[in-house]
């Protein structure tokens, strides 16, 4: 299953996050996180390389899509055997759902109240949808094992 999900703005501010694993400190860590992947971002379009869509670490794989307006992560544990195309295919619909309130205005760093539940409540609705779609295919593989 996705293990965390973190909407940021532009400028690395977290609009949304949502992470299975609770912590006290959900907050600063939510902080930290997206300023350290919009941080990897900017430097790997800084130098050239390209925007990262996908990259790993010893746990865990993260996967990103942004517009102009806001970028979105999901992270999943390396060792989870979700595959890609579900992944990529829940972050496309999260990012497609997300433009609607969110727009591409490039001013976009802070989002009032209203647009902030709006987007808490397309998170949970897409998240829901998906976990039931990734468990419906986990059961079909374990019937054809």
């Amino acid at each position: 299953m996705i293990r965390s999900l973190y909407i940021m703005s532009p400028g690395g501010v977290p609009v949304y996050y949502y992470d299975r694993i609770l912590q006290e400190d959900k907050v600063a860590d939510a902080i930290l996180f997206t300023a350290l992947i919009t941080a990897i971002k900017n430097f790997m379009i800084e130098t050239d390389v390209g925007e990262p869509e996908v990259f790993s670490t010893k746990t865990r794989e993260v996967y990103l899509e942004s517009t102009d307006c806001f970028s979105v992560a999901l992270i999943k544990d390396v060792d989870d055997t979700i595959h890609t195309t579900i992944v990529k295919g829940l972050l496309s619909d999260l990012t497609s759902e997300l433009y609607f309130v969110l727009g591409d205005d490039q001013a976009c760093n802070v989002i009032d109240l209203e647009q902030a539940e709006m987007v808490k409540d397309i998170a949970d609705l897409v998240i829901n949808e998906w976990e039931k779609k990734i468990e419906l295919e986990r059961k079909e593989k374990e019937e054809k094992e």
